[in-house]
């Protein structure tokens, strides 16, 4: 037989390991301070909540739930990453499109303006010889050009 001191040790140990369990009291005071007590709240506390907490090594070593939910916040923390990478790179794309629509709404101006001068505008044809441009070539180029400012210009 064991002796009595082996038995209390082995009880001892039991306990121990052995899970407790206590009630939390979350409540706000007159003066709205968050208080946390093991004891239930004054009778003027407002927005009282009371928990259960577990705390031991049984309950950690028997119970699942701690990884499965430090996977969850990992996936959902990844998640998270994912969704702000391709908002980051939809963002740098539209920034991109906004600078190059931008830049044709410049050009499309500074063209109108030389159009709309009345100063003689020289092209180079087919050929590869200098001609001034006529009065309906810059009528329909003028036309052209503001329909491409409309379109490239944000009002």
């Amino acid at each position: 037989m064991k002796s009595p001191i082996q038995l209390f040790i082995a009880i001892a140990i039991l306990l121990a390991t052995a899970t407790v369990a206590a009630q939390v009291y979350k409540w706000v005071d007159k003066d709205g301070q968050v208080q946390y007590t093991d004891t239930p709240p004054p009778p003027g506390a407002t927005k009282v909540d009371a928990k259960k907490v577990e705390t031991g090594n049984a309950a950690a070593s028997t119970s699942p739930a701690p990884a499965k939910a430090l996977q969850d916040r990992t996936k959902n923390e990844e998640k998270r990453r994912a969704e702000a990478t391709e908002a980051a790179k939809k963002a740098e794309e539209a920034r991109k499109r906004d600078e190059a629509n931008e830049e044709s709404c410049n050009f499309a101006r500074a063209a109108l303006r030389d159009l709309e001068s009345g100063r003689p505008i020289r092209r180079t044809n087919e050929q590869g010889e200098l001609t001034v441009m006529t009065e309906a070539e810059r009528e329909a180029e003028t036309a052209k050009v503001r329909a491409a400012a409309t379109a490239t210009c944000k009002p």
